[in-house]
């Protein structure tokens, strides 16, 4: 008679974005070398990690702000020990623990960089997300306003000032009410689930923000989106090393995290022609 090995993923307390390019597609290649795969991350990652994993636990931590892999004032391992208690759950030599964990050196990690774990080599197996469907926007907006790097944040004026010059676009904003705003005369989308803000996302035409996890998002589901940042190496991970599905992107850095409206859509207007 055959021991059914589980693996245990989590949990997984960093930054979104990274979730998606440091943590979520490792999780998948791993979960086929067991029989059962529980991930634990927080409620609205779910729908990551549906195509693979037997069971979800929901783990939202308290603590700081998070910033790429861990979140301040967090200690993983005793995050560990409160989900393994709260649900019952008993370890034996069957069971293994994939913890967090860095992998490669950011920003310059390729999609397929592998990472060993015990005696296993593994490659982040990515999907494309989102079903295909008519539900979707001409235009997406990420109105960034967290409290991590507050200089990142593009001002409301300025997106209300992007809005005016798209004049009758569909728009909708997403994100957490949270850390991203929304502006009037635009759909409200925030604190959607993230199952149906995937299928979203995958039938808009293009989605905009400063340099975020909503952006990456936008990439896994093949979207076009138009990045700014005051990063140039930023570059690299949004044009080829977090980008997979070699989604179209537009990636802006000459006037940093605070392009003017004007600049944004005249950038726009010129790569949606190139590549109507």
């Amino acid at each position: 008679m055959s021991v059914k090995k589980t693996l245990i993923a989590g949990p997984w307390v960093g930054e979104f974005g990274w979730e998606l390019f440091a943590w979520h597609a490792y999780t998948r290649s791993l979960s086929k070398k067991y029989d059962e795969t529980i991930i634990i991350s927080r409620d609205n990652s779910k729908a990551l990690y549906a195509d693979f994993a037997d069971k979800f636990i929901s783990y939202n931590p308290t603590g700081g702000n998070s910033d790429s892999f861990f979140m301040h004032g967090v200690d993983i391992r005793e995050c560990f020990k409160e989900v393994l208690i709260k649900n019952k759950i008993s370890l034996d030599k069957n069971t293994t623990l994939f913890l967090p964990r860095r992998i490669g050196v950011p920003p310059h990690t390729h999609y397929d960089s592998d990472v060993t774990f015990g005696n296993h080599l593994i490659k982040p197996e990515y999907i494309r997300f989102g079903e295909q469907d008519q539900n979707g926007y001409e235009l997406i907006f990420h109105i960034r306003n967290r409290d991590l790097r507050k200089e990142d944040n593009w001002s409301l004026e300025n997106w209300v000032g992007l809005k005016e010059l798209l004049e009758n676009k569909k728009i909708a904003c997403i994100g957490t009410k949270k850390e991203s705003g929304w502006i009037e005369g635009t759909d409200d989308l925030r604190d959607i689930d993230l199952k149906t803000l995937l299928s979203i996302l995958r039938n808009s035409s293009c989605v905009f923000g400063p340099s975020s996890g909503p952006m990456h998002l936008a990439s896994l589901c093949g979207t076009p989106h138009i990045v700014w940042t005051n990063g140039p190496h930023d570059r690299i991970r949004y044009e080829k090393n977090w980008n997979p599905h070699d989604t179209s992107v537009l990636f802006l850095n000459e006037y940093g995290w605070n392009p003017s409206p004007q600049y944004v859509y005249n950038r726009y207007v010129k790569w949606s022609e190139i590549n109507a």
